[in-house]
């Protein structure tokens, strides 16, 4: 038994790891040593808050905000799996998590939010409002119209308080009533170790890539029903009944951890039909071999299909959890679950 034990933590140790797809906004394999050695030094002097000194421009952030620098702890935009070879696994999934990174073109000539307007407003000519204050607090210590600042982005109420961006139609600026629509982009977090100790390693020398030194993995459960769920829950009732609808932007990975999502006008022949039934619209994007954003599926749909999409998880049958319930009863290991009492 315990040379089968040795062998599976042989295997565990040289099984592919997550880490850095993207830093900084460029390809990690792409990068020479030398330069792997430069952003590792800019990502390890990072403070405890994961403040950056000496940050490069973020390339995304940057097509809307000129010379923007990168704001994300660590500068990791994206991960993807590796071999201990430091190459990445054929067919893996990149795995966004910074919500920057969507803001690339998703075809030649055309942006993120291009995409969208179309879809969504019918119109090429558009105007981009950033991080909108969307909720106000009502404590009576609070004067009514004080604005929920967000200046905690990990913290889903207060991130909740404003909307990521807004997109208008600018011919209906001057106009008495307003075409919009909101729009979130959603990353994912990661558990499992944190990167410091790859940032510590690549700031020592120039290297080729690296394999990660810990194993971790992309944390579907916090991003989406944890985080993503709440600011739905809030926003689209009210901007429903306001006429508007709400955008969600994720990518590939992100996506396929989801449950299907249904279609409200399975009849309807354009997208505008289908849009006019809908409170979500969910927008995929997908990564190409060389990292560029590709456009993948729209599809629109509610908020309570949205909400079962995102819980990704159903009930078990009363068969299956009462087998369930007898087998950690009989198991004499789960001494420490099941308590027998008689009085």
């Amino acid at each position: 038994m315990a040379k089968v034990g040795k062998s599976r933590k042989a295997a565990a140790d040289f099984a592919p790891r997550y880490s850095i797809a993207e830093w900084f906004g460029r390809d990690m394999i792409a990068l020479s040593p030398g330069e792997r050695q430069e952003l590792g030094r800019i990502a390890a002097a990072q403070d405890e808050a994961g403040n950056l000194t000496g940050a490069p421009i973020c390339p995304f952030l940057a097509s809307f905000i000129p010379d923007a620098k990168c704001n994300k702890s660590g500068g990791v935009c994206s991960l993807r799996k590796y071999t201990p070879e430091g190459l990445p696994v054929e067919g893996g999934q990149v795995v966004t998590t910074c919500p920057t990174r969507f803001l690339q073109s998703v075809g030649p000539g055309e942006s993120l939010f291009g995409w969208i307007s179309g879809k969504m407003l019918d119109t090429t000519q558009f105007t981009v409002v950033k991080e909108t204050p969307f909720l106000r607090r009502t404590s009576e210590l609070q004067p009514l119209g004080t604005l929920v600042e967000a200046r905690d982005a990990s913290k889903p109420d207060k991130k909740a308080g404003r909307i990521d961006w807004i997109l208008v139609n600018s011919e209906t600026i001057k106009t008495g009533e307003l075409e919009w629509c909101a729009v979130e982009t959603q990353s994912l977090y990661f558990s499992g170790k944190e990167m410091r100790p790859e940032f510590d390693a690549y700031a020592k020398a120039p290297s080729p890539v690296l394999f990660p030194i810990f194993s971790r993995r992309p944390d579907y459960r916090s991003s989406g029903p944890k985080r993503l769920w709440p600011q739905l829950d809030v926003k689209v009732p009210v901007l429903r009944n306001w006429g508007k609808k709400v955008v969600v932007v994720v990518d590939r990975f992100f996506y396929s951890n989801m449950n299907a999502l249904t279609d409200p006008s399975p009849r309807a022949k354009t997208d505008q039909e289908r849009r006019e039934n809908a409170d979500v619209a969910w927008f995929v994007v997908d990564f190409d071999s060389k990292l560029n954003l590709m456009k993948g599926e729209v599809v629109f749909t509610t908020l309570d299909s949205s909400r079962m999409a995102l819980n990704a998880t159903e009930p078990l049958s009363k068969a299956d959890f009462t087998a369930n319930l007898r087998a950690v009863m009989d198991d004499a290991k789960r001494k420490n679950k099941v308590f027998r009492v008689s009085l």
